[in-house]
């Protein structure tokens, strides 16, 4: 068994197909075949499904699978100690994320981080709050965006409460009110925001019993954010999420106020890579130096 064959089942489960897996690697389909087979022999256990949908793990590789990552993850952590008694800071930092985060965030992160740690490279999964939640769990990310507190087996730190609000055209009657209540849009068309972490919007419409009229249903909140600029409906979304935008729409606070909150996870903090625990202390560090302290406790 080597660190090779482990990657190569990595990958292959990453990618869904042997021959996309092997695209990517730079293998024949046929050479990561002949490795994948060759690690199921070594453990006399078969690892993978394969079918036409693609493969997936068996019940017996998923037993194994948390072991497999831990072995990837200590050689990632003895390159980075190498690299560093040779005067060199590097590591490779795979992070779940969603929309705003990656576009608001992890520029302005990456850029200060990679100031000190030239050598440290970052793959980015975007996916729902559950997904990348999954995927730290199994080790294949080394820390996630998620909400705050997860229900997922995680160890996480508090970041950030969001105060979620109320978009209309700023030609709407409603763009003129100081605050609105959640019953005022019961009979309001609605477009709905499926970012990844939208448990929290869920979350207070379902604890205030409000079923609102979701016209349309979109996953890219430029994509929202334009409906509701040409007055196709309201829409609640985070203050976070609508930095940037320079569309004609008017944002009004929710009445009583209402937070989407975050928090970065990992699986355990003391199997970081130090790369990876050095990029959780920055990100912390970073959305405090950012915004009030009175939004960096949980509220709501």
């Amino acid at each position: 068994m080597n660190i090779l064959q482990y990657e190569a089942l990595v990958k292959t489960l990453e990618y869904g197909t042997l021959s996309r897996a092997a695209e990517e690697m730079g293998y024949t389909q046929s050479g990561l075949s002949r490795m994948i087979n060759g690690l199921e022999e070594q453990l006399n256990i078969t690892l993978l499904e394969r079918d036409r949908a693609g493969v997936r793990l068996t019940p017996e590789g998923e037993v194994v699978m948390p072991y497999i990552m831990d072995v990837l993850n200590a050689q990632k952590s003895l390159e980075e100690v190498v690299g560093q008694i040779n005067g060199q800071q590097m590591g490779l930092i795979r992070i779940g994320t969603f929309n705003s985060a990656s576009s608001q965030w992890l520029p302005g992160m990456i850029r200060e981080f990679t100031e000190d740690h030239p050598d440290v490279r970052f793959e980015l999964v975007h996916g729902t709050d559950e997904e990348t939640a999954t995927l730290t769990e199994s080790g294949r990310l080394d820390l996630t965006f998620t909400d705050y507190p997860t229900k997922y087996d995680l160890q996480e730190d508090f970041l950030l409460s969001d105060p979620i609000v109320c978009i209309f055209a700023s030609d709407d009657p409603y763009a003129k009110r100081k605050s609105i209540r959640l019953e005022e849009l019961k009979n309001l068309p609605y477009v709905a925001l499926n970012e990844g972490v939208d448990d929290e919007i869920t979350r207070i419409l379902a604890v205030n019993k409000i079923e609102l009229n979701a016209r349309f249903v979109e996953s890219d909140d430029h994509a929202v954010v334009a409906m509701v600029e040409q007055g196709l409906g309201t829409s609640l979304m985070s203050e976070m999420m609508l930095q940037g935008f320079k569309e004609n729409v008017t944002q009004v606070p929710l009445d009583p106020p209402a937070y989407r909150k975050l928090g970065i996870a990992c699986r355990d903090k003391d199997k970081l890579s130090l790369a990876a625990s050095a990029f959780m202390e920055h990100v912390k560090r970073w959305v405090a130096a950012r915004y009030p302290e009175e939004r960096q406790v949980p509220l709501g």
